[in-house]
């Protein structure tokens, strides 16, 4: 890989938007993390044969699905309660909530992947794990291309408590339902 593409995606990672508000920011950045964890959740609870399977790709992609289903149903009666057009307010919660998708598809193409037998199930399980870590703990980044008013430290300050705090709660999901 040269220079130039990853200087081209850190760049690009850097670049601050400026034409979204605090409250829409602050509403995508929480559907990062809420399906990001629900992921997470659903990668680390799968038994080794629903990762051999391919049943795991099934539990990821059912988890995307429904959390976002269930994140534009609660925003979109939230806002109609505050007073909002309802096309209004399913339009802005269908957009705020596109993060949610985007935490799975990692996991489900290497789950899939797994699946296939290209890579062994511990080797995909984990990969998955991390990379759902990692976009956890690179939140305040996320959150400063959005808004550039967060230091970087900060920014990977909270990242980093953040991706803590969602491993202590997929501990505590796995042992009490599972």
């Amino acid at each position: 890989m040269t220079a130039r593409p990853v200087r081209t995606a850190l760049t690009t990672l850097m670049h601050h938007r400026d034409d979204v508000a605090a409250d829409r920011a602050e509403s995508r950045v929480a559907a990062f993390v809420y399906g990001n964890v629900l992921v997470l959740a659903a990668v680390v609870g799968a038994s080794p044969s629903a990762v051999e399977s391919g049943t795991a790709v099934v539990l990821v992609v059912g988890t995307v699905l429904s959390t976002f289903v269930a994140h534009v149903l609660a925003h979109s009666i939230g806002a109609l309660f505050g007073g909002e057009d309802g096309r209004t307010a399913a339009r802005v919660a269908l957009r705020d909530a596109v993060p949610i998708l985007s935490s799975g598809v990692t996991p489900a193409v290497l789950l899939g992947a797994t699946a296939l037998g290209w890579i062994s199930a511990p080797w995909g399980q984990s990969l998955s794990a991390l990379v759902l870590l990692g976009r956890v703990a690179g939140t305040g980044v996320v959150y400063r291309r959005l808004r550039a008013d967060v230091p970087l430290r900060r920014a990977w300050t909270v990242g980093i408590v953040a991706a803590a705090v969602a491993a202590v709660a997929v501990v505590l999901k796995l042992a009490l339902t599972h």
